[in-house]
């Protein structure tokens, strides 16, 4: 279930209501509560729609499975250590997918995939090309894997053109 399906809300609101709740999720665990009420502070700053809909999500969250609260707990934890410049490009990166239209990133998420299903070593050779190349270089690489996409399936066996 994706939490972000219910919210009508910009994306920037729903990313920090749902990193609250995070947040107060996590200090509902036995070592948080000697923390105090810093959590319960925040919350009583929300308006009562928030209010509502964070107990809507902390509810969603504490139905998921336990791996699936563990891998959004490890999440939180790597957010919450970004330096705040890093955190700041994610959300802007994040709004600025969320105004694609629904074929732009469909079509991404399916290039991604693609890209996960290749060998390890091939990610990491692509990674290490894109890093080394110029921003004309990239710009010429793109180029090639959309004409090489248009051109159609046809791909050289492994070895060959290498």
């Amino acid at each position: 279930m994706s939490l972000s399906s219910s919210i009508s809300r910009s994306s920037t609101l729903w990313l920090v209501l749902t990193l609250l709740a995070l947040g107060l999720w996590l200090s509902c665990t036995p070592r948080a509560e000697a923390q105090g009420t810093k959590g319960r502070d925040k919350v009583e700053k929300l308006s009562p729609a928030e209010r509502e809909w964070l107990e809507k999500e902390s509810k969603a969250l504490r139905d998921l499975s336990p791996e699936e609260q563990q891998r959004i707990r490890k999440n939180l934890r790597r957010w919450m250590q970004l330096p705040e410049a890093q955190r700041t490009q994610l959300r802007e990166r994040w709004q600025e997918w969320q105004q694609l239209p629904p074929e732009q990133r469909q079509r991404l998420k399916q290039r991604y995939e693609e890209f996960q299903r290749l060998p390890p070593e091939e990610r990491q050779r692509l990674r290490e090309a894109w890093r080394r190349a110029s921003p004309e270089e990239r710009q010429r690489l793109l180029e090639e894997v959309r004409n090489r996409r248009d051109a159609g399936p046809e791909r050289p066996a492994s070895g060959e053109g290498r």
